[in-house]
């Protein structure tokens, strides 16, 4: 999918650029043929382009992060339990899960409308041709329905209205020839489907009515050379203007842009442009081609090299500890102590003892590994009532009763794979009586809350203790004590 995409974003990118060049070539060049070659340049190149192997490598910046070459099928990936990750992972993961799988919905889903929407429009034009009257004229089929209002070739099909007759019937069988003759269709159907899979990209969209409004420059032109008066013909261009579109896919002999088509006629037989001119391509295509090895390498660096680097000064056992990595493609990465856990794109290694670690990986029949040394965790403090405690430190009941949950913490940038798994409530009914409530789990119900309240009256000490952190073979430590005021 993350491939898919990245070829989406690349392929827009030039696209965009192309289109840029376009507007400046076209105000320049008067050979229609030619408008309509740089357009359909321009889809092919921006198509092919993402798709170059060829590779630059770049550094943007001298520390700059290694890109992340690890798939599903090379790392062994375990699912986070959301019970076991502290606030940073399991919450920023799943915000950031949860945009991702939104964004993806919400392409897919108007990428479906939109092809839902050239279905419809080819069973429109089946239904059109299988109850229309039939008439072929050398390589056209002419099909005559009273259903159309406005004359269309889909190909080497031509529809038109069953009582469409004398010269006006002629010069609209010439203009659809030209259509037919220099296939637009395919043009067409090629820039459906390319607004369907970019249609997030506004220039796609102009794309599609510049290669709409070449198609109909050509038209005209091929039916003023073929010795139509113009006069009589720009006058039936005017007699259909109230008429609409009928169907995207097809070459209509009416389009909104009859003044432009007019002002085009006048320019036909001036026309002197280079054919040389169609050339701009080149430099364009050249810098784009330039990008996109760039961006290859951007993606794709340590094709032969395996690169791992830790986010953090050591790597902390029984922690999720970000990792930095270049793998080269259709490898492999393992730890010899610990997993290796891949969360929402990200990689980290989560140690399981203190000492050494070594990081290996094979490819193209050589081997890597890297060391890394493994240390303990430091002191833990806890987030007891929504704060950041110190063993010994207070909170209030009211703080406990807004914020119910008791977490281990350690720094920002230590995320635990475990957390509180029991805790006990402590207080004194009197000098000798004291009374001890075992909780399990890290959470303060109600019923604890009423606990706490009860040890609090009449001046009673009481104390959240033995807060025990189990780790994940099994071992654990306890921490206490945290006092607890009204």
């Amino acid at each position: 999918m993350e491939a898919f995409i990245k070829y989406v974003l690349v392929s827009t990118s030039c696209l965009s650029v192309f289109y840029s060049g376009y507007l400046i070539y076209q105000r320049k060049e008067l050979r229609l043929k030619y408008l309509r070659y740089f357009l359909l340049a321009s889809v092919a190149l921006s198509l092919i382009i993402p798709l170059s192997p060829f590779r630059i490598n770049v550094d943007l910046t001298s520390d700059r992060k290694m890109n992340e070459l690890i798939t599903e099928d090379n790392i062994k990936i375990i699912p986070i339990n959301q019970s076991m990750a502290s606030d940073g992972i399991s919450q920023e993961t799943g915000r950031n899960l949860n945009f991702a799988d939104s964004l993806k919905i919400l392409y897919f889903s108007i990428f479906v409308l939109l092809m839902l929407r050239l279905i419809k429009h080819l069973i429109r034009i089946n239904n059109l041709f299988q109850h229309s009257e039939k008439i072929r004229t050398g390589k056209l089929m002419i099909l005559k329905n009273e259903k159309i209002n406005n004359p269309f070739s889909f190909f080497s099909f031509v529809f038109i209205p069953r009582n469409l007759t004398g010269d006006y019937y002629m010069d609209i069988i010439k203009h659809e020839s030209v259509h037919a003759s220099q296939y637009h269709s395919v043009d067409l159907i090629i820039v459906e489907l390319l607004s369907a899979v970019m249609w997030f990209n506004p220039l796609i969209w102009m794309i599609k009515r510049s290669v709409q409004s070449v198609h109909e420059y050509l038209a005209d032109e091929g039916v003023l050379n073929a010795g139509t008066d113009k006069l009589r013909y720009q006058a039936l261009l005017i007699n259909q203007v109230a008429e609409e579109s009928l169907i995207c896919l097809s070459s209509g002999f009416n389009n909104s842009l009859i003044k432009k088509r007019m002002i085009m006629m006048n320019k036909i037989k001036s026309n002197a442009g280079s054919k040389l001119s169609i050339l701009t391509l080149l430099p364009l295509a050249a810098v784009l081609f330039f990008a996109g090895a760039c961006v290859n390498g951007q993606t794709r660096t340590g094709e032969g090299n395996l690169s791992i680097s830790p986010k953090v000064n050591y790597l902390y056992r029984w922690a999720y500890n970000p990792l930095s990595v270049t793998l080269p493609s259709g490898s492999a990465i393992q730890a010899d102590n610990g997993e290796i856990k891949k969360v929402n794109g990200e990689i980290f290694i989560v140690p399981e003892r203190e000492g050494d670690l070594r990081i290996s990986s094979s490819a193209n029949g050589s081997e890597f590994n890297q060391s890394f040394t493994v240390v303990a965790l430091p002191n833990p403090k806890f987030i007891i009532g929504g704060e950041i405690l110190e063993l010994g430190q207070k909170t209030t009941v009211n703080k406990l009763t807004q914020n119910r949950d008791l977490r281990v913490f350690y720094r920002k940038d230590i995320q635990p794979v475990f957390d509180v798994s029991e805790y006990r409530i402590i207080y004194n009914r009197n000098e000798y009586d004291e009374q001890t409530f075992e909780v399990t789990g890290n959470k303060i119900s109600d019923k604890e809350i009423d606990i706490i309240r009860n040890g609090l009256k009449n001046g009673k000490k009481v104390v959240i203790d033995y807060l025990k952190l189990k780790y994940p073979d099994g071992t654990f430590m306890n921490h206490g004590v945290f006092f607890i005021e009204e």
